[in-house]
């Protein structure tokens, strides 16, 4: 076992959520800048069987990467509540079974979507099958899967052990070699989307191999595998991941509604929404990555039974949710006029654009705070009010809220009546956290 060269426990807390949600979120912000650029590349070729090979194959991934996000995040929960008791001898066999658990889940579902693309492609509106090209492409992706888990989990393990900046760089690497073997496979080598595909295969690859040499020279890796402790290991694993699986399944049911509703108002409200889906990915990157980045620091402290830093921690990740979301209210009310000029949409387009950004940062204020209470949720034991808060969030806090604002207010009344119902809902939530903290109790089994 390796030395840590750092735990949570020790050293200003608030320094270290600062470091640990921004270089989380600048993880996530690299992954959803190289989606971009790839779709982009794509689309340079003119050709729309291409972009949609494209579509399905993001879309399989990221539908790969959410089912495995639980096991995770629970395998980092575990990971930190060992570091913050001290007991690190272990840690190489738990790694490295967590690792393997985790691959052969993203590579059962990669084999189901695989031998259901067509049926998948069919709930996405598209055929899978206009070309050998884009199944090839489709299926490149797909193989790509487990390995982008390995390198998420490998990330994840490096967090819960202290090793932040490692962790960043493991994802960055993933995104760098996308960026530049991208348009060199693309364009230069003129591969098309067959060049897409690999280029995704090899960023995959490497960025997979390097989080695992990360692993094995400062956490430590074996080679020793154990059915029964990998069983053992997947039980425990379970009791977070399961709940944290099933509320990830919520919100595509929510958005899916709210889509419905917005495309009764025309093309340009739907190119509208296609560019504050992406600004809002870029903007509230740091709030996504919130349970990933604060988990650690949370699980640490409490399995050392430090309940004051938790405390202090919660404070400072609320203190920097409210910066984060005071700052971008400010830019995306400055930059809103320009946003639909930009990017040539008409009317209706940009006056969803310049509503959104006027009046829904405010609510995503409140959405911000319940990535805190999702934290502590999990760090306290008390995971199943995560998908319990999902669901909630999924049904009546949106179908009533955007019924009730496409009525009111067209088409921008469609989204912020969704963030309105979220955010009342969050409040739920963060109230929920606050009772749970304030008993200061802990999962009382044993991980």
């Amino acid at each position: 076992m390796k030395k840590l060269s750092f735990t949570f426990t020790q050293g200003a807390i608030g320094h270290h959520v600062l470091v640990m949600s921004s270089t989380s979120g600048l993880a996530l912000l690299s992954v959803f800048l190289t989606d971009i650029l790839t779709l982009t590349y794509i689309a340079m070729l003119h050709d729309e069987a291409l972009v949609a090979a494209v579509g399905i194959g993001k879309t399989l991934a990221l539908f790969n990467a959410s089912l495995v996000a639980g096991i995770v995040v629970a395998a980092g929960s575990m990971i930190s509540r060992r570091v913050g008791q001290g007991t690190c001898a272990p840690l190489p066999a738990l790694v490295t079974h967590t690792l393997l658990l985790v691959t052969l889940a993203s590579a059962l579902v990669a084999l189901i979507q695989w031998l259901y693309q067509d049926f998948f492609a069919g709930l996405l509106g598209a055929n899978a099958s206009t070309s050998s090209v884009a199944r090839e492409f489709i299926f490149m992706t797909l193989v790509a899967s487990p390995l982008t888990t390995i390198t998420q989990a490998a990330a994840q393990a490096l967090r819960a052990c202290g090793y932040s900046g490692r962790a960043l760089a493991v994802v960055v690497a993933a995104a760098l070699c996308l960026a530049v073997i991208d348009p060199l496979l693309i364009f230069v080598l003129d591969l098309k989307l067959w060049g897409a595909g690999l280029s995704c295969l090899i960023a995959a690859t490497v960025s997979s191999l390097f989080g695992l040499w990360q692993l094995h020279r400062h956490v430590g890796l074996t080679v020793n595998i154990r059915w029964r402790v990998m069983r053992l290991y997947a039980g425990r694993i379970n009791r977070v991941a399961l709940p944290f699986t099933l509320a990830s399944l919520a919100m595509p049911l929510a958005l899916t509604y709210s889509m419905a509703q917005l495309a009764t108002f025309g093309v340009s409200v739907m190119a509208g929404m296609a560019l504050m889906d992406r600004v809002l990915q870029i903007a509230y990157c740091l709030y996504f990555a919130l349970p990933s980045a604060l988990v650690p620091i949370l699980a640490q402290n409490l399995g050392a039974g430090y309940s004051r830093r938790v405390q202090a921690a919660l404070r400072s990740a609320c203190k920097l949710v409210l910066g984060h979301g005071l700052v971008v209210w400010v830019l995306l009310l400055l930059l809103s006029p320009w946003m639909g000029q930009l990017f040539g949409l008409s009317g209706p387009g940009q006056h969803l654009v310049e509503q959104l950004c006027r009046y829904g940062p405010g609510w995503w204020l409140l959405i911000g705070l319940d990535f805190v209470s999702i934290s502590l949720f999990i760090s306290r034991g008390r995971v199943w009010w995560v998908p319990t808060y999902a669901w909630l969030r999924a049904t009546l806090g949106s179908v009533p809220f955007v019924w009730a604002g496409a009525q009111a207010y067209g088409a921008s009344g469609v989204m912020l009546g969704l963030w309105c119902g979220n955010a009342l809902v969050a409040v739920i939530s963060i109230a929920t956290a606050m009772a749970i903290n304030r008993q200061g109790t802990y999962w009382a089994h044993e991980y």
